[in-house]
């Protein structure tokens, strides 16, 4: 990703994945984090107590699920995957949050829909808000959203946020390297900016306007500044569906590997097997098939890395390109997760005139659905040609970004996959408050057949059933 002078820039793109194991501070100097998944939907009551006796330690569990995160030394985690009932184990996948650089919005007006005129992206889904006239959402329908947490104060935001907000991000933060994480459940305001952005997609309703600007939002809070681990994620998906949320919202996305990883020392050179991403992989299958069984659609970005997804020779090219610096070598498949687990609803983006993002994946099979998301190619050739000043003196990121909340009361611009998931989300929600609950099934079926301008052929491959109109979904 390019570098930017402009401190007030953020070019904010959907999670990236970086799949190297954890340092750790306890059980021995060579201690990792690793995944651990169970037979059965459930973790044996000694589970922990075995964990211990073998030098390790269990730092993270989602029993609903049967799966768990232990901390241990290599020779203690050769131990604990042969505990009776263990399925699959692996180092633990990392997720993280990328450097973020923003337009910042200021000195906007307050008043009610103040930023109408530069939401050219909730405009070609509401058809120029004709849709508020045929139904804005009501608290009845709530989405649960699974990102960095919500400005719990933000005007636009404050009127649609209900009770039961939560926190998973434990105290000390990702690997203890986050001093003003506390653990408290209740702490789910937004440090970074991500979250409140989603989130006035979905149900802004203030100076600007979401999609959905009447519909009960809820914020499952799994990244603070740094990164997340997947048994964080999970526990919110599980969380969020035993709460009774209708529409599961998960800007977030990268990839895990089916065959091995290998870690090449820079000095030494040599090669270590750190084996693959099954454990996480099948995790995240069973968290889809739990939720949805609990009544939750779920909703993922497809990812920003402009590639086809179910190429499986470029995800692994792109893979071991982008992560060599890091040592790292990956050798079999590459899977986009979760947008490539069954179940789910996988959005790609589009820029203006429903063309798609420079950026988006996509890809035969892999892409449900797609949402306006916003495009940087004017940024991008601004940017080359050594006239990004001009770019942003002219404002011309307002033709092409994405405008929404941040998590200090104001708003900024942004793209990305990301960006298109929330929108999706939000046309679910009203699907569910116009017609009542139904399962997730039907509800995907409603999704395609009624709320989209529909494509054919090999357009299928980067929009799936179409393009994203709320207007449609409501007539």
């Amino acid at each position: 990703m390019k570098k930017f002078f402009a401190v007030v820039f953020s070019f904010v793109l959907v999670f990236s994945f970086l799949p190297f194991v954890n340092g750790a501070k306890a059980s021995g100097p060579d201690a990792r984090s690793y995944s651990v998944l169970f037979n059965k939907n459930s973790i044996p009551a000694n589970f922990e107590q075995q964990v211990k006796s073998l030098g390790g330690e269990v730092l993270y569990s989602v029993p609903e699920i049967g799966f768990a995160q232990v901390k241990a030394s290599k020779s203690s985690f050769t131990k604990i995957k042969g505990i009776s009932g263990v399925s699959a184990s692996n180092p633990s996948v990392t997720w993280s949050l990328p450097k973020s650089e923003r337009i910042k919005e200021s000195a906007v007006n307050p008043a009610k829909a103040a930023l109408w005129d530069m939401q050219w992206d909730i405009k070609r889904i509401t058809n120029n808000g004709e849709s508020y006239k045929l139904g804005t959402g009501s608290h009845n329908v709530v989405v649960g959203i699974i990102d960095t947490g919500i400005d719990r104060d933000h005007p636009d935001l404050v009127k649609n946020l209900l009770p039961g907000s939560k926190n998973f991000v434990p105290a000390g933060g990702f690997d203890g390297e986050e001093p003003s994480e506390n653990g408290d459940p209740n702490a789910f305001d937004d440090q970074h900016g991500h979250g409140s952005h989603v989130a006035g997609s979905i149900a802004g309703n203030g100076a600007m306007l979401g999609v959905a600007p009447n519909t009960g939002i809820r914020a499952y809070r799994v990244f603070g500044t740094s990164s997340a681990e997947t048994s964080w994620i999970i526990a919110a998906m599980v969380a969020a569906a035993n709460d009774g949320v209708d529409v599961i919202s998960m800007s977030l996305g990268g990839f895990d590997v089916m065959g091995q990883i290998f870690y090449i020392d820079p000095v030494t050179g040599k090669k270590e097997n750190l084996g693959n991403d099954v454990a996480d992989f099948k995790a995240y299958k069973r968290a889809v098939d739990y939720v949805t069984k609990k009544g939750s659609l779920v909703v993922v970005a497809a990812g920003n890395e402009s590639l086809n997804a179910t190429n499986k020779k470029e995800v692994m090219d792109y893979m071991n390109e982008e992560y060599a610096g890091d040592g790292l070598y990956f050798v079999g498949a590459g899977f986009e997760v979760p947008g490539t687990t069954p179940g789910v609803v996988t959005v790609s983006a589009t820029g203006q005139n429903d063309i798609l993002a420079n950026y988006s994946n996509y890809g035969p099979g892999f892409i449900d659905i797609a949402a306006v998301g916003g495009d940087a190619r004017m940024y991008d050739q601004y940017f080359a040609e050594g006239r990004f000043a001009e770019y942003l003196s002219k404002r011309l990121f307002e033709q092409e970004f994405n405008l929404s909340a941040s998590e200090d009361g104001g708003w900024y611009w942004s793209i990305g996959t990301s960006m298109a998931t929330p929108k999706v989300s939000a046309v679910a929600a009203l699907l569910v408050d116009k017609y009542g609950k139904m399962s997730p099934a039907k509800l995907q079926d409603l999704l395609y057949k009624k709320a989209v301008d529909p494509v054919k052929g090999k357009d299928k491959s980067y929009f799936g059933n179409g393009h994203l109109n709320s207007y449609k979904a409501l007539k």
